[in-house]
């Protein structure tokens, strides 16, 4: 059976587009929800600042998760930190959902660290539910990796990671998943 990773596919962690447009669709259904039933729990009378300032708050927790989980890429490799912000149940829609979870979906996504290979990313916008258990980032990434030829490789796009608080507190990242960039208009 093929190994299916990083160093394999000369494509970064975050760039399958088809199934990012899967996961943000779901985002998009399933945030909804999740606010209307914080909405319909939370005090309604409580000042919309509080309120707000809350929400803030948790958006810079994400926000800052995702700047850890970078900077554990860079420091300590990308499987080190793929593993240790996972959820349990984590899941890649590239690599079965159905049949591969957790630690184990981690592994077979990301592969063994390959030398020479960096993947660098930067939130552009995050949000989180209303009641403060998911949230979610999205930005750009920056894969760096050596060609066939050992010309460099340098390939861009955008990310989406999501983000679910934990029973302890902790966020952990459920799913990841991104999208390359498009090749420009050909000359000719």
């Amino acid at each position: 059976m093929a190994e299916h990773n990083i160093a394999q596919s000369q494509s970064s962690m975050k760039t399958n587009w088809i199934p990012s447009l899967l996961v943000i669709g779901a985002l998009f259904l399933f945030l909804p929800h999740a606010s209307s039933a914080a909405s319909a729990s939370s005090d309604p009378v409580a000042p919309v600042a509080a309120r707000t300032a809350s929400k803030d708050a948790l958006k810079a927790e994400v926000a800052g998760m995702e700047d850890a989980f970078c900077a554990m890429a860079k420091e300590k490799g990308l499987r080190a930190a793929f593993g240790y912000f996972a959820a349990p149940d984590v899941a890649f829609v590239d690599t079965d959902p159905r049949k591969l979870r957790g630690l184990a979906a981690v592994r077979e996504r990301i592969g063994p660290d390959q030398p020479g290979v960096s993947l660098t990313w930067s939130a552009m916008f995050t949000d989180v539910s209303d009641d403060g258990t998911l949230g979610y980032n999205w930005g750009r990434y920056e894969w760096r990796g050596p060609g066939a030829d050992g010309h460099p490789i340098i390939k861009g796009g955008f990310f989406l990671t999501i983000w679910k608080r934990q029973p302890d507190g902790t966020w952990r990242y459920v799913m990841d998943t991104g999208a390359p960039d498009r090749p420009g208009p050909s000359k000719g």
